[in-house]
Order: C-alpha cells, then sequence, then structure tokens
C-alpha cells in the first residue's frame, strides 16, 4: 500500500470541479499528514422486470481500500448469496482477501425480487478508525425489502493497521461492480455519488454519475 498522503486527494483532482473544493484540495496539498478516513457511495439499481422463478437479476457490488481487489475488499450481494453456498433472494455481505472469503453476514429476510420497476438505493462506506476497517450499508431502500441498514447492522469489521485509506479509488469499485445474472432484467445500475472525508474532518462530494450497467445497451 502506498504510504503517500496526497494519493487520498488525486482522484478529486481529476474529477470534481475545483471551483468547488479548491479549499480542501489546496489544504491537503499543503498538509501532507492528511488521510483519507472515510468514503460513502450513494448506489441506484432500477430493476426492470425481475422474475422470481429464476431469481433474476443478481448483483455485486464491491469496495476496496486498495487500487485493486487482490488484497482487502468487500462485496455487497443483492437478490442472491453465493458463498459459502449460493441461495436465493436477500441482501448479503463478503470480505474478501483476494479470491479468499474471510467472513459474510446477511439480513433475515431473504424475500426475492418480483416488483416490476423496482428502485433500490443505498449507500455503502468505508471506515478506518482505531486499527478497525468498517464496511457498512446504510439508507437502504426497496419494495422488496423494505429499509435496510439504519440499525447499523450490516457492517463487516476488520483489522486495519495502515490507518488510511488512501489508495480507494471510485474505479475500482465501477470496474468491479456489475449484475451477475439476468442483466436484461436490470435498467441501470448507478454509482450517483462520492463522499470522502479526510483525517482532520475535512470533506469533499463528487457528484459524477457513473453508470455500472444499462439495459438496452446506449
Amino acid at each position: 500500500m502506498k504510504a503517500v498522503p496526497r494519493a487520498a486527494i488525486s482522484w478529486w483532482k481529476r474529477s470534481v470541479p475545483c471551483c468547488m473544493f479548491f479549499g480542501l484540495l489546496l489544504a491537503a496539498t499543503v498538509a501532507p499528514a492528511q488521510n483519507l478516513v472515510r468514503v460513502e457511495e450513494d448506489w441506484e439499481m432500477v430493476v426492470g422486470e425481475p422474475d422470481a422463478n429464476s431469481c433474476g437479476p443478481q448483483v455485486a457490488c464491491t469496495m476496496s481500500p486498495l487500487g485493486d481487489i487482490d488484497g482487502t475488499h468487500f462485496t455487497l450481494e443483492i437478490n442472491h448469496r453465493s458463498m459459502p453456498y449460493w441461495s436465493p433472494g436477500g441482501i448479503t455481505l463478503h470480505h474478501w482477501s483476494g479470491e479468499w472469503r474471510l467472513q459474510s453476514m446477511e439480513r433475515q429476510d431473504r424475500s426475492v425480487m418480483q416488483t416490476n420497476n423496482e428502485v433500490v438505493t443505498w449507500t455503502q462506506i468505508l471506515e478506518v478508525e482505531s486499527g478497525q476497517l468498517t464496511f457498512q450499508i446504510k439508507d437502504g431502500a426497496s419494495s422488496t425489502w423494505g429499509p435496510f441498514g439504519y440499525s447499523s447492522y450490516l457492517k463487516l469489521q476488520a483489522n486495519w493497521s495502515a490507518g488510511h485509506i488512501n489508495d480507494y479509488s471510485p474505479d475500482v469499485s465501477v470496474s468491479r461492480s456489475g449484475v451477475a445474472f439476468a442483466g436484461n432484467r436490470v435498467s441501470t445500475l448507478k454509482l450517483l455519488r462520492v463522499r470522502a472525508t479526510l483525517s482532520d474532518g475535512s470533506s469533499a462530494t463528487d457528484d459524477t454519475v457513473r453508470v455500472v450497467h444499462q439495459h438496452p445497451a446506449p
């Protein structure tokens, strides 16, 4: 993992208008001790016509504190569970080290999607604090499972000695997320915005909409 604190803000320079966050970026540049300690991603999925019989669609979204998924990363599985054995429906979280699954958790409600034109929204978070890396889902809303992620229950934690997540990139989230099955049943899957918080408490928001999946393709 790179130890250059400035990496925490390099992707903001590429994607966020300087007029909006010039003060934050300048401060981070001249104060290299600042680290990226929290990232929130707002997601939206619009389902066209789900098929309860085949459990379609099946969606997986990835979030990593690194610039790849060769080491620690996390996945959110929607409308299915892939590991340690496959089962239909529900919402499941996994913690991985490369291809090795380290831990998982899921909601009790294993309902299968069957509502046409359903819109599912949620926020997924990576945060490092006191030697712990937390992946959490919050503020979720759907027709199938109702509100989810409001009780701080949907989360996984791991030991994390780095003290920062400077190598995080939304590009990894986008490139490693998608519809694993029945992509024709998902109209869109989008990363709507990203919020980042530095160790001094300063923050910035990137409102760039990143399209992960669209059917039919443009």
